[in-house]
């Protein structure tokens, strides 16, 4: 009896295991042919303080993109973005780090988010990842949250709404080669050559 219950175990396997590699072969990531180099026209890899200017002082809306310092240090809200089919009010706040950008935060009205998911889609491809999870309100009320990713070689995008405001989405737009963490990791996986002797 013994053998035969491990004779079908180890068919098992045999049947399990290339079940399992068409699975990891399905999972494998395609890559993403609509990833962005720029978003509103603003270059991603680019210098940020160069391409951007200062917004004027005086109260006339820009017509051209340019930049307001905010209260946080490094930080810029980005002012005259074009017109976009979606509710306005929306705003952008980029993030930057040695002139280049760490992060774009694109984010508005909550009322929108069927038109800014359309947009994102027409504009970047079906997501990577799409995802739902429950957030839980103070008032006891529970919310389904979507969150869509993209990620490509160079940029990694997030669209969901803001869990702190639910009444307003967020839409990420972080650079790879540019955040300071993708530099660390570069810098901490560098092989070092062992010394041979040649005695």
């Amino acid at each position: 009896m013994r053998p035969l219950l491990s004779l079908a175990a180890r068919m098992s396997l045999c049947v399990a295991l290339p079940a399992w590699a068409a699975f990891a072969a399905a999972e494998s990531v395609t890559p993403w042919t609509q990833e962005p180099t720029d978003f509103l026209g603003i270059d991603l890899q680019g210098n940020f303080l160069e391409q951007v200017e200062e917004c004027p002082t005086d109260s006339v809306r820009p017509t051209t993109l340019c930049r307001v310092t905010t209260a946080q240090p490094n930080q810029f809200e980005v002012r005259g973005l074009p017109y976009l089919p979606i509710s306005p009010g929306y705003s952008l706040i980029a993030s930057i780090t040695d002139g280049k950008v760490n992060e774009l935060v694109f984010s508005g009205n909550a009322n929108s988010l069927y038109l800014v998911t359309e947009m994102l889609t027409d504009r970047f491809g079906e997501p990577g990842v799409q995802q739902s999870h429950w957030i839980k309100m103070s008032s006891g009320a529970s919310y389904l949250a979507e969150v869509m990713s993209w990620k490509g070689e160079n940029v990694a995008i997030n669209f969901q709404r803001q869990e702190s405001d639910l009444g307003r989405y967020a839409v990420t737009i972080s650079p790879l080669s540019n955040t300071p963490a993708a530099s660390t990791a570069e810098a901490s996986t560098e092989v070092v050559e062992p010394q041979v002797s040649n005695l």
